[in-house]
């Protein structure tokens, strides 16, 4: 480990597309029973893991994250934040490790409940009946994650557990982190929290008094965005607890839809053989992701024509980002594990964390022109923000314009 800390240092790998009340009711979670605890959240930048653009930018983000009490907000690389489950978590837990100082990994589960550790053991080292019921189930043209959730259902207790639970996507995220501790040798101590609500619940759960913290307690994420795009904005601000960018404002916001045409474009112009260099672009993929994007009208007709009970749509998406960004599965296996992290923000009273970096195992980066230019990564995550800038209505260069945020 790098520099010891007086007090606990609790990490949390995050989105906070946008930042609400339920994010915050962890970090109440986190210092009820770590009292005096730090939080450093590892956030997604311009696009979030789903492969789709973030509503709000990385720095807006960051700065509702550090108001409602975390103490420091870093950025996990594009090239970890856009990727399936085993990957984002594997490069989050790879960084809050290299920093030294973190102690505890917290993250919300369905069932604080259920005791991992053996699930993730099974997948980092998989049974003959385990790697059988897995096959059989691919055989019948699931998709991977369902397969493997029944796998898991056959091989790791799932006669004692509610039926699905394995499919649950906090779960699922979940056991990629403690698969990602075992298989790096992590020092971080896994600190479970009840999730209440479902992860992509489409209505906010609103009560007769909408500014009460139970009024909306724990929405989800895809709720929040919901009614924002709809114009209900007053009732994602209540779900998040604080305003949010309003027309006419100078916070940009990017639509899911802006950067649809410059996405089809960009597919229409490769070549299979270059679509086949994407990640995970396997089987013959790549003639229909060709067919069906000189088809398309929007990412969604695309997506819509492109998901089989085999390819799940979130995978789909990514790859289409990937194309998107220039990303392909050379880049990637190249580079498995983040090489930097960059800070985003941190609050006045916690510069004991940053002085903790001087002693970390992995370079933080705190202003954009200092960070290494050579390193696709790095080239990566600019092109990231350039994009994301450009469905926003704003000028290119927005990473290298962005400050770090005092709050």
């Amino acid at each position: 480990m790098g520099a010891a800390m007086e007090r606990p240092v609790v990490g949390i790998i995050c989105e906070y597309d946008p930042f609400h009340r339920g994010h915050r009711r962890q970090f109440e979670l986190i210092r009820q029973r770590l009292p005096g605890a730090a939080i450093v959240c590892l956030m997604s930048g311009p696009f979030t893991q789903r492969g789709m653009p973030a509503l709000f930018s990385p720095a807006f983000r960051a700065e509702c994250a550090l108001r409602a009490g975390a103490d420091l907000v870093l950025e996990l690389p594009c090239a970890f934040a856009v990727r399936d489950a085993e990957h984002f978590a594997l490069g989050g837990v790879h960084i809050l490790t290299q920093l030294g100082f973190v102690t505890h990994l917290s993250y919300g589960v369905e069932d604080a409940a259920i005791d991992l550790t053996a699930a993730a053991r099974l997948l980092e080292n998989p049974t003959e009946p385990f790697t059988a019921v897995l096959r059989n189930e691919l055989a019948k043209g699931v998709s991977f994650a369902a397969a493997q959730g029944a796998a898991l259902a056959a091989c790791a207790g799932g006669a004692t557990l509610p039926e699905g639970i394995w499919q649950q996507p906090n779960l699922i995220l979940a056991l990629c982190y403690r698969r990602a501790m075992l298989r790096l040798n992590s020092h971080l101590q896994p600190l479970p929290v009840q999730r209440v609500g479902g992860y992509h619940d489409a209505a906010l759960p609103v009560a007769a008094d909408a500014q009460s913290e139970a009024a909306v307690a724990y929405p989800s994420a895809t709720a929040v965005r919901r009614a924002y795009l709809s114009g209900e904005t007053a009732a994602a601000e209540a779900a998040c607890g604080y305003p949010l960018p309003h027309a006419g404002d100078s916070e940009p916001v990017c639509p899911p839809e802006a950067l649809d045409r410059v996405l089809l474009h960009t597919l229409r112009s490769m070549a299979p053989a270059q679509l086949q260099q994407l990640p995970l672009c396997t089987e013959g993929l790549e003639h229909r992701l060709q067919a069906a994007a000189h088809q398309a009208t929007s990412r969604e007709t695309l997506l819509e024509s492109l998901k089989t009970k085999r390819y799940a749509r979130a995978r789909l998406s990514r790859l289409c980002t990937h194309g998107l960004l220039g990303v392909t599965q050379e880049l990637l296996e190249a580079h498995p594990l983040p090489e930097y992290v960059r800070l985003l923000g941190f609050r006045k009273e916690s510069v004991d964390l940053l002085a903790a970096f001087k002693s970390s195992f992995i370079p933080v980066i705190s202003k954009a022109a200092d960070g290494d230019w050579q390193n696709p990564l790095y080239g990566l995550d600019n092109t990231a923000y350039d994009l994301w800038a450009l469905g926003a209505g704003q000028p290119a260069g927005l990473m290298m314009r962005s400050q770090v945020v005092r709050v």
